[in-house]
């Protein structure tokens, strides 16, 4: 497996991880006030950054998907 360059942005489970420890943390109640401040910045950052990925994705998807229904429509069309 490569490493991964440092310009490359993270990957969506790499977010949704970081997310998932800054949940834990702040659930555990053990997390002092101006921490807590920073964490819930940090996790509205993660969360900003995971639907722009969801986004771009669906956005890739229903390209390909149309992509693949109008070479079906064209592989029926030559066949009639």
């Amino acid at each position: 497996m490569s490493a991964k360059k440092k310009t490359e942005d993270p990957s969506y489970a790499e977010l949704s991880g970081e997310l998932e420890t800054i949940l834990d943390e702040i659930e555990s109640g053990e997390i002092d006030l101006d921490a807590l401040s920073d964490k819930v910045e940090r996790a509205a950052t993660l969360l900003g950054m995971c639907r722009k990925k969801l986004a771009a994705t669906e956005t890739k998807v229903k390209k390909v998907t149309e992509e693949l229904q109008g070479t079906i429509a064209e592989e029926k069309s030559d066949e009639d």
